[in-house]
């Protein structure tokens, strides 16, 4: 293929192909390094301190460096690479350029990597005694991901006719990611699924030597970390959703979505876990399972939805996996699982008498005993999870069809195990490790029971005087623990529930404040939880939502608010076009209250066919949002019947309709005799001239309609001419675009937000307290001070 034959294609600069090999040079690099430090660690480990640490530091450089490669590349558009032109388009801002890196599957494997990468390089010389085995488990998972991406490369070259050549745009990042979510959202997330790798490699180690106690504090700021960000990635993705998908809510029990909410269950079992084991030196050996339960399930959860299985059953996207890097996948998968369950089932057979050997401390209800039955509920809520995400997966298998787990079936279950554990984080903080009186315990409970009722009433009276009617609309019936139950109460009872863990848990923050503050984070974390549970029920459960049909001309109503059609700001064919719609209140029509501009263009696909994307607009306010999801307008036909004399004039969609008089072409009675009615149309500024036609068929065929086609919605039909006066009949016809919207009162979503910004304040202070603790005695100050009477830490203070 000759380039003069295909002028808007180009020659890529020598740079680019020089950074395009160096990233696919870097990869095999990294890959080799990484082989070589496990090696090193495994049959030298007397020259791994240097050689080994080199490699592995080495290899992180060159994975780095690799996807400093791929960054270049998508900054630059440079589209002969065939991910960068199926990710990426000239039109992108600066930041969609660099989302695009992540996109897709090759470049979040990139990104996986290089996150996981990171965490383990800076994790590596703190390891202290475990460095050998840490190095060893981190090294192997490394180089896999490295050899898989010299198989799922994003640096493959575009040939044409035996050249290498740029087109000259990109097919462009896919309409449902062009959001600023998709800029912040995945390198947050996936750095806490890299951090995931830290906590299993020092678990593995510690159980390769056999020393349980003195990894707890190295792994307690990494797992609080892998908590924070994995917590906070979780609910950015929420957000993502709520203010892109359209259907008014956050959370939908996705597969994706599961992949990250199982190893977060497990991380914060861990967290929790290594507080006891820290305190009370108990659960060595739980605790490492937890530790390796964390990354095991995020990998097995990445196997799921990259390998293409579940490409058909999910709102996100899955690319099959090459084959080769789907067997490495899975390899790597059976080699982690295979190799972890063997060190923790060998050691938990050596171990099963060190429990005769542990004090059993205080008797009855201890806050140990009760923090226990919270990370059981939180480890069998995870396992269930992923049950139901896997149930695809086995449909696949089995022939049949895969099709996700409904939302419904999820809430059967989840209350089993989420009221419980919202109890636990209530009342666990109202109780001291050693143990109090059911007397004392009791009135603690009844002292927050009363302050989280009279939070709830306030709350409910909140919700019904901000409602667009002041009053609660809610489906009397709902699905619960299988079965049927009345909606109200049960939210009620839900809110409330949140509410008795907020207050128990600023009641122990309360209590400890005049002693250290670095025993406050925990409970900030808490309540940050409660706070942002208590948002999702309120804005789910107690949401009004309405459907109204707005066209030009013609208002719609949904809830209390009169809708008007305000026009576009640009037009279908801009990926920035909005649609203005003007709310007003049913009381006051005259009064406009806000205007929503929810997203609306189309997208042109290969086929030809025409794919109407939509977003919604969210009104956001301190106490209620008005979310308005617009779905893809419809047409309606609409028309007018004119008979118009020569120089008559009608005016019609703005537009007036001039009549001239008639043309013909061709002879009287012949078949292909056209007969014109010449118009002159003047509107938006302009005078143009059309000629409707008819034609004369062939002897018993009639007449054949040429319509003239004034605006893309617009056209005159000449239906008949009368040659005794010269005037024609008309048929002025247009297309009316009308808008179905669908309006949501979502209450106290606000709350969403704020408990987020705390559990992500909570959860990074609590690690910035823990990062120089060599160690953590059984009787700490933190320990002390949470035991400790009010008038005890006020003498202290």
């Amino acid at each position: 293929m000759d380039l003069d034959t295909m002028p808007s294609f180009t020659k890529p600069p020598a740079w680019s192909l020089f950074a395009g090999e160096a990233g696919k040079w870097l990869v095999l690099g990294s890959t080799a390094l990484y082989l070589l430090s496990v090696l090193t660690w495994l049959f030298f480990p007397a020259k791994a301190k240097r050689l080994g640490s080199w490699a592995l530091t080495l290899g992180s450089a060159a994975l780095f460096g690799s996807f400093l490669c791929l960054a270049a590349l998508f900054i630059a558009n440079r589209f002969e690479y065939t991910y960068v032109a199926g990710h990426g388009d000239s039109k992108n801002a600066l930041a969609y350029r660099i989302a695009g890196i992540w996109s897709g599957q090759q470049g979040s494997f990139l990104l996986w990597g290089v996150c996981s990468a990171f965490f383990v390089t800076l994790v590596a010389r703190k390891t202290a005694q475990y460095r050998r085995w840490f190095s060893v488990a981190s090294g192997v998972f490394l180089g896999c991901i490295s050899a898989i991406l010299a198989f799922e490369s994003p640096f493959g070259l575009s040939h044409f006719g035996g050249q290498v050549l740029a087109p000259p745009d990109g097919a462009g990042m896919a309409p449902s990611l062009q959001n600023y979510w998709v800029v912040v959202h995945p390198p947050t997330i996936f750095l806490g699924f890299g951090s995931l790798t830290v906590l299993f490699a020092l678990a593995f180690a510690a159980l390769m030597v056999k020393d349980y106690e003195g990894w707890v504090p190295i792994m307690r700021p990494w797992a609080l970390i892998s908590m924070t960000l994995v917590g906070v990635g979780l609910c950015m993705g929420g957000f993502w959703a709520y203010e892109t998908l359209g259907w008014g809510g956050f959370w939908m029990w996705d597969p994706v979505e599961n992949t990250s909410f199982v190893p977060w269950c497990f991380t914060i079992a861990l967290v929790h876990g290594l507080l006891v084991q820290s305190t009370r030196k108990k659960w060595r050996i739980s605790n490492l399972l937890l530790a390796g339960s964390s990354f095991l399930t995020f990998l097995y959860g990445t196997f799921l939805t990259r390998s293409g299985f579940l490409a058909d059953a999910s709102v996100h996207s899955f690319a099959e996996m090459d084959r080769s890097a789907l067997k490495l996948l899975i390899g790597v998968m059976i080699l982690t699982f295979g190799g972890f369950a063997i060190a923790w089932g060998v050691r938990a057979f050596q171990a099963r008498r060190d429990t005769a050997l542990v004090s059993e401390g205080a008797k009855g209800l201890t806050r140990d005993g009760l923090m226990k039955l919270g990370i059981i509920f939180l480890s069998v809520l995870g396992l269930a999870t992923a049950v139901g995400m896997s149930v695809p997966f086995f449909m696949a298998l089995s022939g049949k069809p895969p099709k996700v787990v409904e939302e419904g079936h999820y809430h059967q279950v989840i209350p089993w195990f989420y009221v419980p554990i919202m109890f636990l984080l209530a009342i666990a903080p109202l109780i001291a490790w050693r143990g109090a009186p059911l007397k004392e315990f009791m009135g603690k409970v009844y002292t927050v029971a009363c302050t989280a009722v009279g939070l709830t009433g306030l709350t409910v009276f909140l919700v019904a005087a901000t409602s667009a009617k002041s009053e609660i609309t809610i489906d009397p019936k709902i699905s619960m623990f299988g079965h049927q139950v009345n909606g109200l109460p049960w939210l009620i009872f839900l809110v409330g529930l949140s509410y008795f863990s907020i207050a128990g848990n600023i009641w122990r923050a309360a209590l400890i404040w005049r002693g250290s503050k670095t025993g406050l984070a925990p409970y900030l974390g808490h309540i940050g939880i409660a706070v942002l549970m208590a948002g999702l029920i309120i804005s789910r459960g107690f949401e009004k939502t309405d459907t109204a049909m707005v066209m030009q001309g013609h208002k719609g109503s949904a809830l209390d608010y009169v809708i008007t059609y305000g026009g576009m700001t640009l037009n279908e064919e801009d990926r920035n076009n909005h649609v203005r719609f003007d709310f007003a209140s049913v009381k006051n029509p005259s009064k406009k209250l806000f205007t929503a501009t929810p997203g609306l263009y189309n997208v042109h696909m290969e086929d030809g066919q025409t794919q109407v994307m939509v977003w919604p607009h969210v009104q956001k306010g301190l106490f209620e949002d008005v979310y308005v999801a617009l779905r893809p307008p419809q047409k309606m036909p609409s028309g007018q019947e004119f008979v118009l004399k020569k120089g008559e004039t009608v005016e019609f969609n703005g537009i007036k309709f001039k009549y001239l008089g008639i043309e013909r072409q061709g002879q009287f009675g012949a078949p292909g005799t056209k007969f014109g009615a010449r118009i002159e149309a003047t509107g938006h500024g302009k005078t143009m001239s059309f000629l409707p036609q008819l034609e004369l068929a062939a002897a018993g065929g009639g007449m054949t309609h040429h319509p003239a086609q004034i605006t893309s919605d617009t056209q005159i039909d000449m239906q008949a001419m009368n040659a005794a006066d010269g005037s024609v009949t008309l048929d002025i016809g247009s297309q009316v675009e009308m808008f179905p919207i669908e309006v949501f009162h979502k209450p106290l979503t606000i709350l969403v937000w704020l408990g987020t910004g705390i559990v992500g304040a909570a959860g990074f202070l609590a690690a910035w307290n823990r990062r120089s603790r060599k160690r953590l005695a059984p009787a700490s100050a933190e320990t002390e001070e949470e035991d400790a009477s009010p008038q005890e830490l006020a003498k202290s203070a």
